[in-house]
């Protein structure tokens, strides 16, 4: 029996492996085992399968293990071999697997597109994609059997080994413009190197690549110092052009180096102050263009030109301490001149400011008198200058005034002034005003509101070598305005001013009412001086008409006479007669004149009784005083 069914055993399995048809099979079943042994077979069974094209059959047998592939039907033993049916893997065009052969370990790959049927010992992987790379776009492939990476560039279909892994997956190439740039260092030799631009890159198996960068582009005014950190020398590259770094030069450096910056222009007015960092010594740069510094160079300052006008004194102090004072010319002409290198301009605080508006603005507080501030000074005037100032004085009898003061005073020596005092301008206030409380503490109000300018001017005239130790003359010192602390006092001083003003106000009053009237009696006096001129200029005018009006008549009466006597001489010999009987003549013309006068005009007759040759013979007076003619 045992050796009949090995025998259908192998009869079976060649008949299968020739694909004879079931109908032979069940035929000789029929013949060899009973009719109800062969019916439970095939009905309970079920030792036959019918397969589809993506179908595998897998049969575990008791030694073994083997596939049969679809379509087709296929017969086996179910009680001496177990069967499984599963599907074959379909790959797309872009898909891959990986099939392991659990017997030998040796994986294959197997790539779309298609429909793979594996082996009866091997297993399936899961499915991935293929790594369809485009033109800027590579990955990095890393073999875990040996270690090797490689790089794998697009364009292309990559599809890796089953032993090979991508951890990173693919990436893009760095595209550099033309002022583009990246780093890159190689992991295993530590070297590094610079890629620029037009161009893609891709990087090398060991490389890190850093992030791309733009190089420096320099106009012609700019300039840029970059180090090397291997070698620890510093280069500069001028503009204009594009300026790549080295792979060793530091590009993040947080000091003054990587860092694009503008060349200095030196003309007339500016000058460069630079220090060199090999000596440590420092020089001043003056010649005309543009000024790029060295490697070791360090811009320190730009100093401009410094002009002292004529009137003005600079102080230079060099590092030793010495002063230098740079002032104007004898001749009229100021000064110009570079801070030289290890000097400084001396700046003085003087004490003349109110508040903090006139330091900002250079101008005088309104209603403040006092000084709170100093303000700084570089170049010093030595013409006269004038502060205003408000002191509180009190007098003899006990009257506390507030003085509003103008002083006046001068620089004349600034090397003695720089020796003694930092503050020349407030020495002359405060020593002005203590001179001035003194002076008006030796005097009364009344003799203070007489004498308030004498007064302050023999305080500016004392302690003449307080002044001149300081370099500085005080010329004079003026109160513009004077006022009692206290509110009682100054209403009483004001009543009197006022009393005052009034008379002096009445005084002037008549002193121009005096000189109005003077002026007129010498007008009037002028006048008549002028009106006697006048009559005596018209007596001698009817003077001088007069004797020439006599002078005239008498030639001509003389000539009439003398024609008159020469006439009658004959017939009168007697010159007497003559004579009156030319008086005759004449009488009776001037009678008949004076009628014909008379008788063409206005005038009034007066007869006296001699020229009517009259005799009153007067009545005595009646009662009433009045006198009766006859």
């Amino acid at each position: 029996m045992a050796t009949r069914r090995h025998y259908l055993v192998h009869l079976v399995e060649a008949m299968t492996a020739s694909n004879v048809i079931i109908d032979t099979l069940i035929w000789i079943c029929q013949l060899l085992i009973p009719v109800g042994a062969s019916l439970y077979i095939v009905l309970v069974l079920k030792p036959v399968v019918s397969l589809k094209r993506d179908e595998q059959l897998l049969l575990e047998k008791p030694s073994d293990k083997e596939t049969r592939n679809g379509p087709g039907v296929h017969f086996f033993i179910p009680i001496i071999s177990k069967a499984t049916v599963r599907k074959a893997t379909l790959l797309g065009e872009l898909d891959y697997i990986v099939v392991t052969d659990s017997l030998s370990g040796i994986q294959r790959v197997e790539v779309g597109p298609k429909l793979v049927f594996i082996g009866a010992y091997e297993t399936v992987g899961a499915k991935f994609p293929k790594h369809v790379l485009e033109e800027d776009e590579h990955i990095k492939v890393r073999d875990s059997k040996n270690g090797e990476v490689r790089v794998v560039k697009g364009p292309g279909v990559f599809i890796p080994s089953p032993t090979e892994l991508t951890p990173d997956g693919k990436k893009k190439g760095v595209s550099l413009k033309a002022h583009e740039y990246i780093r890159i260092t190689d992991s295993t030799k530590g070297t590094v190197r610079i890629e620029k631009g037009e161009r893609l890159i891709f990087p090398g198996p060991m490389d890190v690549m850093e992030c791309k960068q733009a190089a420096w582009k320099l106009r012609r005014n700019e300039y840029i110092k970059l180090i090397d950190t291997a070698t620890g020398e510093i280069r500069v590259e001028k503009g204009e052009q594009l300026v790549f770094p080295t792979p060793t030069e530091d590009t993040k450096s947080q000091n003054k180096l990587a860092t694009v910056a503008s060349a200095v222009e030196i003309n007339d007015e500016s000058a460069v102050l630079v220090e060199s960092k090999e000596t440590g010594q420092q020089r001043l740069v003056k010649e005309t263009g543009m000024f790029f510094p060295g490697p070791h160079d360090e811009i320190l300052d730009v100093r401009k030109l410094i002009r002292v006008e004529p009137h003005e004194v600079a102080i230079v102090q060099n590092s030793s301490g010495e002063y230098s004072f740079k002032g104007g010319s004898l001749g009229g002409k100021g000064a110009a001149f570079f801070l030289p290198p290890h000097c400084e301009l001396v700046t003085m605080y003087w004490g003349s400011a109110q508040s903090p508006d006139e330091v900002a603005n250079n101008q005088i507080a309104s209603g403040k008198k006092t000084v709170s501030y100093k303000v700084p000074v570089t170049k010093i005037d030595t013409r006269p200058q004038y502060m205003c100032r408000e002191f509180n004085v009190r007098t003899s009898d006990n009257v506390e005034l507030v003085l509003e003061a103008t002083i006046f005073w001068q620089v004349l020596d600034v090397p003695k002034m720089i020796q003694t005092t930092g503050d020349p301008k407030g020495d002359v206030c405060f020593h002005a005003h203590g001179y001035m409380i003194q002076a008006v503490s030796r005097v009364t109000l009344e003799v203070f509101m007489a004498e308030f300018n004498d007064i302050a001017t023999k305080a500016a005239a004392a302690d003449d070598a307080f002044y001149m130790d300081r370099g500085v003359k005080m010329h004079a010192l003026e109160v513009t305005r004077y006022a009692c602390a206290d509110a009682t006092t100054s209403a009483v001083l004001q009543e009197i001013i006022q009393e005052t003003t009034n008379r002096i106000n009445r005084m002037q009053k008549q002193q121009s009412d005096n000189d109005v009237l003077r002026e007129k009696m010498m007008g009037e006096i002028e006048v008549e001086k002028q009106r006697t001129g006048l009559v005596q200029a018209r007596c001698d005018n009817d003077r001088v008409h007069a004797i020439t009006e006599g002078e005239a008549e008498g030639l001509r009466i003389a000539k009439s006479v003398s024609s008159f006597f020469s006439v009658l001489s004959e017939v009168l010999p007697d010159d007497d007669t003559r004579l009156q009987l030319f008086r005759s003549f004449q009488d009776q013309q001037e009678a008949t004149k004076r009628t014909e006068h008379l008788a063409s005009g206005k005038a009034q007759l007066f007869l006296t009784p001699q020229d009517m040759n009259l005799k009153l013979n007067m009545a005595p007076p009646s009662p009433d005083n009045s006198f009766v003619v006859p």
